[in-house]
C-alpha cells in the first residue's frame, strides 16, 4: 500500500522511543515493547470516557496509608462495564494551575504521552474538567491502568460521548471490535479500514491529517508481532521508581486471552 509513502513522519513516531540520543528519565528494559493501541484495546477490561471532576484520596489495602488520587465522572463506556458514578484511579493527580495544555501539532497515535517520559512512565496528572479516554484493567480490586509504560493509556478527547468523533474515539471502537474477532476475521476488519482511508485520502486534494494518522496507525498494529494474533502476554514492565510504586500500583502488563465470548469480556 502506498500509505506507507504519505505518511513516513507519523510512522516514524513509535522509532523514537529507541533513539540513542533520548535521555528520558523514564527507563524500561531493552525487550519492553510499546503495546499498540490494538494491543492495548484488547487488553483493557474497560474503556472509558470520564470527565475529571477533581483530587481525592485512596486507599490501596486496608494496611496502606492514604495515596493520592482523581474522582472521575464516568460519561460512556466503549467497552466493559461502567465503573460506578465514580471512578476513583489511584496514584494519579491533578494538574498544577498554570501547567502547560498537551497541544501537539499534529494528530498522533503512536508517540507517548509528554508526560509518560518522565520517572513513572505514564501520565498522571489530569486538568480538572478534562475529558479523557482511560484504558483500565482490573488489579486486586482497584481500577488501574491498561498497557504499561509508555502506553496511550489515557488521552484527552473531544466530545463527551462514546458517538463523538474525536479520532481517538474512533480508533478505540474499531480496536475493540476488532479484538473480539477471530484472527482471519480481525485482517479482513482492518484491511477493508485500511483500504477505505486510502480511497478517502486518495479523492481529497489535501492529506487530511486525521485520516493519514488513522491509516498509519492501524498499519502500525497489522505489522506488530504475530498479528493477526494478538499476543497472550508481553514482558512484565519494569518498577515503577522508588516512592511512586505504592501510588501507581499494579502495572502488568498481560493481555486477556481472546477465546473468550465476547459478552464476558
Amino acid at each position: 500500500m502506498h500509505i506507507r509513502a504519505r505518511v513516513l513522519a507519523f510512522a516514524a513516531a513509535p522509532a523514537l522511543l529507541a533513539a540513542p540520543g533520548a535521555v528520558w528519565a523514564c527507563s524500561v528494559a531493552g525487550d519492553y515493547r510499546v503495546p499498540t493501541n490494538l494491543e492495548l484495546a484488547a487488553e483493557a477490561n474497560a474503556i472509558v470516557l470520564g470527565e475529571v471532576v477533581g483530587a481525592t484520596e485512596a486507599v490501596s489495602a486496608p494496611d496502606e496509608a492514604l495515596s493520592s488520587a482523581i474522582a472521575v465522572r464516568p460519561l460512556a463506556t466503549l467497552k466493559g462495564l461502567t465503573p460506578g458514578d465514580t471512578l476513583v484511579l489511584r496514584g494519579m493527580m491533578l494538574a498544577q494551575p498554570g501547567a502547560p495544555a498537551d497541544a501537539r501539532e499534529q494528530v498522533d497515535f503512536a508517540e507517548p504521552h509528554p508526560e509518560a517520559r518522565a520517572g513513572a512512565c505514564i501520565r498522571r496528572s489530569f486538568p480538572a474538567g478534562a475529558t479523557v479516554l482511560f484504558f483500565l484493567r482490573r488489579a486486586d480490586g482497584a481500577w488501574v491502568p491498561a498497557g504499561g509504560p509508555l502506553s496511550r493509556w489515557a488521552e484527552d478527547v473531544v466530545g463527551p460521548g462514546a458517538d463523538s468523533e474525536d479520532p481517538w474515539v474512533q480508533l478505540s471502537t474499531l480496536y475493540v471490535h476488532a479484538a473480539q474477532l477471530a484472527p482471519p476475521e480481525r485482517q479482513a476488519l482492518l484491511e477493508d479500514q485500511l483500504e477505505a482511508l486510502q480511497a478517502r485520502i486518495d479523492a481529497e486534494a489535501d492529506d487530511d491529517p486525521v485520516t493519514l494518522a488513522l491509516a498509519t496507525d492501524i498499519e502500525r498494529a497489522m505489522a506488530a508481532p504475530g498479528f493477526p494474533q494478538i499476543a497472550a502476554r508481553r514482558p512484565d514492565p519494569p518498577p515503577a521508581p522508588a516512592g511512586e510504586a505504592a501510588d501507581l500500583g499494579e502495572l502488568g502488563a498481560g493481555i486477556d486471552a481472546l477465546g473468550r465470548d465476547p459478552a464476558d469480556r
